[in-house]
């Protein structure tokens, strides 16, 4: 008599023409505890029918790559505001288009490196005799106390290779922060504003590096991908304007940031950080797939 055999369950064949990106800190990571457990659910439906999920963020590459060990991923990434793509050589074996090789990575540099970008705030701060520190100055432990991240990610958060994070000490005024800031945007240099800290950077945004990475996935997919974009302020939006879909989530305190949610076409995904990351997720890819 045949013995039954079981059924396994096996992966969806990969999705061509779709690519998720997606902001980290405060979108797809919990504001204050960093975690992505909420997340959960969508990640692992990503992976289950192959659909890139892309992250996008003002975090290192060193970061970056230990959150998509603990993920399971193994895409591009944007690490630094735009200062650079990634693609690891173990899921990109063939090199793209005007890039270099770095420690297993293909990387394409689209930002100012780091030192110059540490002299150019050293420099106005000197000049200016404006008070403001940033994580060139800080230990792990002091990142730490400002971010809640824990020692070790604090120590992979001051591997910085294209953006300064930092803070004015006290907070000027309005008007005296906006000359700050147009002070420090000159000479091919940028001043981002994120949720905890200002960015200086080259003259590179979220956008330019997330176009960049959508016209190789239009060569390397069989189709031209959808895109979906989440994020949750002001910093986020030269990102998700790039994208077919661009999605807001609630901050920490339960609202959206206003800036962000006055864009035509933005949708909501009704709850914060993780949870609204997962709830769209979820919705899109039975709407879109």
């Amino acid at each position: 008599m045949p013995t039954a055999t079981r059924k396994r369950k096996t992966a969806l064949p990969r999705k061509p023409g779709l690519v998720i990106f997606t902001d980290i800190d405060g979108t797809l990571l919990d504001f204050y505890s960093h975690t992505h457990e909420p997340a959960k659910a969508a990640v692992r439906e990503l992976k289950r029918r192959g659909i890139p999920l892309v992250l996008v963020s003002s975090k290192t590459r060193a970061e970056i790559v230990a959150l998509q060990k603990t993920l399971g991923i193994d895409m591009p990434f944007i690490a630094e505001n735009g200062g650079a793509i990634f693609w690891s050589k173990s899921s990109t074996p063939e090199k793209p288009h005007g890039t270099r090789d770095d420690n297993g990575f293909w990387y394409r540099q689209l930002g100012t490196p780091y030192e110059k970008i540490r002299k150019c705030l050293v420099a106005f701060r000197e000049e200016a005799g404006v008070r403001c520190e940033g994580f060139g100055d800080w230990t792990p432990e002091r990142i730490t106390e400002l971010t809640g991240l824990t020692a070790n990610a604090a120590s992979l958060a001051k591997k910085r290779e294209y953006d300064e994070p930092f803070v004015f000490d006290p907070m000027p005024s309005e008007e005296l922060l906006h000359n700050h800031l147009e002070t420090l945007s000159s000479n091919g240099f940028s001043v981002l504003r994120g949720a905890r800290f200002f960015h200086l950077v080259g003259n590179v945004d979220k956008g330019q590096a997330v176009r960049e990475l959508l016209r190789w996935y239009a060569k390397t997919e069989p189709v031209k991908p959808r895109s979906l974009a989440f994020g949750d302020c002001p910093n986020d939006w030269a990102m998700m304007k790039e994208c077919d879909i661009a999605v807001a989530v609630k901050r920490p305190d339960g609202k959206y940031d206003p800036d962000l949610r006055a864009h035509r076409g933005i949708r909501l995904a009704g709850a914060p950080g993780p949870e609204g990351f997962n709830r769209m997720t979820l919705r899109l890819i039975k709407q879109l797939l």
